[in-house]
């Protein structure tokens, strides 16, 4: 019995608790499977009702000009939204989150059920103030959310550049920049699973890991000089008020580099005013073609001497017509009669139609079209990053006629038969600045700090050829339109043009340009101005847009800290013009 004894006390007990233990868990689970599946998923549901999301908005990349000088940025600021059936139904509390938004009191009152949100943002001040009035009034259904709120320092002087990008109505809206690279600069929004306090906080869990880690957007750096592009901003606006024009537009470019320094229109939107403008996102630089005029004298007479049909000393007596078979004759300005026998810098620099003409002629029409497309006149501009066009870029109109080509082959030759961007005709402007070496224009200078690779220039003219073309200009500069546009100290190329304004096979109106070249020697920049149909009194180039010029090129003297090329006070005009011609 003892035996027995011994040998029953000695058996260990865990492991029948154990098999005791999986055997309730077993028959638990069973009752949980079979018997109580729905109750179960329901307490679930229960609990995890109260988890929520919370999104860590995205920045969106900030648009810099080329020292680091924001265009566009994003700033910090809130939304607010309200739950009405769960806020209290208060007169105070209206009143107080009305003094606290600037919301009228009755918009917090007027629902019983759903909820709002309000697009405007609410600044860090008052967010702090909503907060105060959560806490001392116990208030639930009340939340905000950070909100990223764009601003433009520039304003209206960079607005048609670099776009916008806002709400309205419910629907995004972007132009400029803010559309041609949306895709860089828009971010990934972070999520995060959490609770929420009494007060509206948000609570993370530590147990959940972000499902998506934020990633703001890019920055871009671009090529604008923010103090040039201000004041040829306002200098165009000045000009297009006053002249009583459809609308003007600058483009300021460095003939080595290609860089774009400023690129400026007017009318423009005003990014502190809600509502679209007419005028948004219609950046004429690029988005519009013009008739070039006068000023396409310069390629003509580059690519002449470049093909060896002229040289310096040419003469030729240029009458007051040419005429061309089957065709009304091609004359120069009526109003100053026919220039006479003269060469090619004093042919540029009275602005002889029939010499243009003649020298078209005579480079003939595939070799003048070939050179007309390699200085970008056949395609779209392309200034975004990799070469390719920016939103909204339109194509330059230039094709070889069926009929009518001698006729068309003339005109070329003074500015006439083709519509181009302004932009595309700084660019080539660049090339004749540049040696004959044509550099691709380009408006990004780096992404995120990295610099973005400079696209390859080709050769369009021998230097001397280009060399030539700016001699001609300082002859206008001299004793041509463009002698009272001069600076003390310094020499300019220019040219004046004024084109007959073509809208379908109508002629309405003119389009006031001027090209000038600072300085004339070694070249910083290429300053093309041109103002659409003025109808106050003044048509001439050198008397809409050449004022226009004086003041940007003036700038760019003292923002690029360029030096003299004459002796202090020294004028570069030689003699002033009797009449103002193009």
């Amino acid at each position: 019995m003892r035996r027995s004894s011994k040998q029953v006390s000695s058996l260990n007990p865990a492991p029948v608790f154990m098999a005791a233990m999986l055997g309730m868990a077993a028959l638990s689970q069973l009752k949980l499977q079979l018997f109580e599946t729905g109750s179960t998923i329901e307490k679930a549901k229960e609990v995890k009702k109260w988890y929520v999301d919370s999104y860590d908005y995205a920045k969106r990349g900030a648009i810099l000009d080329r020292s680091g000088k924001p265009l566009a940025q994003d700033a910090t600021a809130y939304e607010l939204s309200v739950n009405y059936a769960k806020m209290p139904k208060s007169n105070g509390l209206a009143i107080a989150l009305s003094e606290a938004t600037g919301i009228p009191a009755y918009a917090f009152l007027d629902r019983e059920t759903g909820s709002r949100t309000w697009e405007d943002p609410l600044t860090p001040v008052q967010q702090k103030r909503i907060r105060a009035i959560q806490k001392d009034w116990n208030a639930d259904g009340i939340s905000i959310a950070p909100k990223m709120q764009r601003i433009y320092p520039l304003g209206l002087y960079a607005s048609s550049l670099i776009g916008l990008e806002r709400k309205e109505d419910g629907k995004e809206v972007k132009s400029g920049f803010e559309s041609s690279y949306d895709k860089m600069l828009t971010g990934v929004d972070g999520l995060q699973r959490g609770l929420k306090d009494k007060n509206g906080q948000f609570l993370p869990l530590r147990s959940f890991e972000p499902e998506q880690v934020r990633v703001d957007g890019k920055t871009i750096t671009t090529t604008i000089d923010s103090q040039i592009q201000y004041v040829a901003a306002k200098a165009i606006k000045e000009a297009v008020i006053s002249n009583k024009a459809d609308s003007g537009c600058v483009v300021v470019v460095h003939p080595v580099t290609g860089e774009i320094l400023a690129m400026a229109s007017w009318p423009a939107p005003d990014p502190a005013e809600s509502g679209r403008s007419p005028f948004e996102g219609k950046n004429p630089n690029y988005k519009d073609a013009l008739e070039p005029g006068s000023i396409f004298k310069i390629f003509t007479v580059a690519k002449a001497y470049d093909a060896g049909v002229i040289n310096r000393n040419s003469i030729t007596n240029f009458n007051l017509t040419l005429n061309i078979p089957k065709d009304k004759p091609i004359h120069c300005d009526k109003a100053h009669g026919a220039h006479g026998a003269v060469d090619p810098v004093n042919a540029i620099a009275q602005s002889c139609n029939v010499a243009a003409a003649q020298w078209s002629m005579k480079v003939g029409r595939d070799n003048y079209f070939d050179y007309l497309t390699d200085l970008g006149f056949t395609q779209k501009s392309s200034l975004g990053m990799d070469g390719s066009p920016l939103s909204g870029e339109v194509k330059n109109n230039l094709k070889k006629a069926r009929w009518g080509a001698l006729r068309q082959l003339a005109e070329w030759g003074f500015g006439q038969s083709l519509n181009l961007t302004p932009v595309t005709i700084a660019g080539a402007f660049a090339t004749i600045a540049n040696g004959g070496n044509r550099v691709p224009l380009t408006l990004v200078k780096a992404v995120d700090g990295k610099k973005v690779p400079q696209r390859l220039p080709h050769r369009v003219l021998k230097k001397e050829s280009a060399d030539f073309a700016l001699e001609c200009m300082q002859a206008v500069m001299e004793k041509g339109p463009g002698s009272k546009l001069g600076i003390a100290g310094y020499e300019f190329g220019g040219k004046t043009g004024t084109a007959q304004r073509m809208r379908g096979s109508d002629k309405k109106g003119y389009v006031s340009n001027f090209i000038g070249i600072v300085p004339a020697r070694e070249p910083e920049a290429v300053i093309l101005v041109m103002v659409d149909n003025p109808k106050a009194g003044k048509k001439y180039g050198a008397e809409v847009a050449g004022p226009v010029f004086k003041q940007v090129a003036q700038n760019v003297i003292e923002t690029l800290g360029l030096r003299p090329t004459l002796a202090p006070g020294q004028l570069q005009s030689a003699k002033k013009a009797d009449a103002i011609s193009d």
